[in-house]
């Protein structure tokens, strides 16, 4: 290692141009890598209060149709919601919860009336989302069941709320009608977008909110399925579910067409799927590894032919190591460590460049069309580290693999006479 490290400053000193150019080409390659795998990262990993998300499905439409034709497809109600999605075995626990946080007003007693997130839920939504409960309390089952005039505020709200003052027991005006503060919770991300909210009131607020014949209203099911219980042994209850639905709707003359909910965390990060289709997300990955074989393949040819330039420099040296017993498998095994540590240089510049781009610039992750930075934990984490590690390898292998097998294989007599 401490010889390979020389070279490479020997390198810079005698081939500055070309030695710089492979760095920053390396650091571009994995900056462009880190953009696209930090997006798609940031989509399903777990994180608070979203921390189980490789255990979560996910349900919101509904589809039903008339023989003749006609129909419509949209949110589920809460009776059609309990209907498909409750009491399911292997399920840990659920929320029935409204299907996105409403922009609404809110005023307390600082005088300053402004627009909240607010999310309409059950109880359940606490035991499958882990918001971390600074004062107060939760609302119960009872609670929403009453549809009682009670909210969970986030830690930021309760202060432009009320000041400096104790937010628990105070009242504010949510929506025109006088709310109670019963609890203060840790301010989330909007990224976390089914846990998401600034206001939580009792989702029996908004129950009534229905059509269709009751089928369609505003609800979405969240379901945390049980350690060590497969997701499609949920998922194929559902099926069945619909199906047994589907024979109860035909004496109204009605037909429910089943579209593969609930869905898993991925298919939400991929793009959400409509109300009247089965999502197909292949083409879109398919996209995706073709992006990212392109930015590895494109930078690695043209590092192939730096570093090939950069062994021309050296050919008397490598024809004097050949000469005196150096088999052929060290002299390229010295080429692509030499090479690796030039690339995990520019990895790293590559990888410090994207998470800076992430954090500061608009516009890298979206919610409902507005600009949403990320926390510094969500994109160092072991996935996206990794992926950097991973590429800046397949990188150096790729680039490095031709030149070192040619420089191996020159005669050593040939290479000294630097032919």
């Amino acid at each position: 290692m401490k010889k390979q490290i020389k070279q490479i400053l020997y390198d810079m000193r005698t081939q500055p141009l070309i030695a710089w150019v492979t760095v920053i080409g390396t650091a571009l390659s994995i900056f462009l890598i880190m953009t696209v795998v930090m997006i798609e990262s940031v989509g399903v990993m777990s994180f608070s209060p979203e921390s189980n998300r490789e255990r979560m499905l996910y349900g919101m439409y509904v589809h039903i149709n008339k023989p003749n034709g006609s129909g419509g497809s949209g949110s589920m109600s809460y009776k059609c919601a309990e209907r498909l999605y409750a009491n399911l075995k292997g399920v840990e626990a659920i929320s029935f919860q409204s299907d996105g946080a409403e922009r609404l007003d809110i005023h307390g007693t600082t005088d300053e009336t402004f627009t909240a997130s607010v999310r309409s839920c059950d109880q359940g939504f606490w035991e499958v989302f882990d918001h971390k409960l600074l004062e107060g309390r939760l609302f119960s089952k009872e609670e929403v069941e009453a549809g009682s005039k009670l909210a969970v505020v986030s830690r930021s709200t309760a202060r432009r709320l009320f000041g400096p003052e104790n937010a628990i027991g105070r009242h504010f005006m949510l929506d025109h009608n006088d709310t109670e503060v019963i609890g203060v919770v840790e301010d989330s991300s909007p990224l976390a977008e089914w846990a998401y909210g600034e206001v939580f009131r009792p989702i029996d607020v908004i129950s009534s909110n229905e059509w269709g014949g009751g089928y369609f209203g505003n609800i979405a099911a969240a379901i945390l399925v049980e350690d060590g219980t497969d997701l499609e042994s949920v998922r194929d209850q559902v099926k069945n579910r619909y199906a047994e639905f589907a024979s109860e709707l035909k004496a109204e003359g009605r037909d429910i067409i089943y579209h593969g909910a609930p869905f898993t965390q991925q298919v939400y990060a991929d793009g959400i799927p409509g109300s009247n289709n089965t999502p197909d997300n292949s083409a879109d990955r398919a996209i995706n590894v073709a992006v990212l074989v392109i930015l590895l393949l494109v930078p690695a040819i043209n590092l192939s032919s730096m570093l090939h330039s950069r062994l021309r420099r050296r050919i008397n040296d490598l024809g004097v190591r050949r000469a005196f017993g150096c088999t052929r498998g060290r002299i390229v095994r010295d080429i692509i460590g030499e090479n690796f540590i030039v690339t995990l240089a520019g990895g790293l510049i590559g990888l410090g460049a994207g998470v800076l781009f992430a954090l500061f610039y608009d516009g890298v992750f979206t919610v409902g069309g507005e600009s949403v930075h990320p926390s510094l934990s969500m994109l160092l984490n072991f996935r996206i580290i990794f992926s950097a590690f991973a590429a800046c390898f397949i990188l150096n292998i790729i680039s490095a693999a031709i030149p070192a097998w040619q420089a191996a294989r020159m005669n050593p007599v040939n290479a000294i006479n630097a032919k």
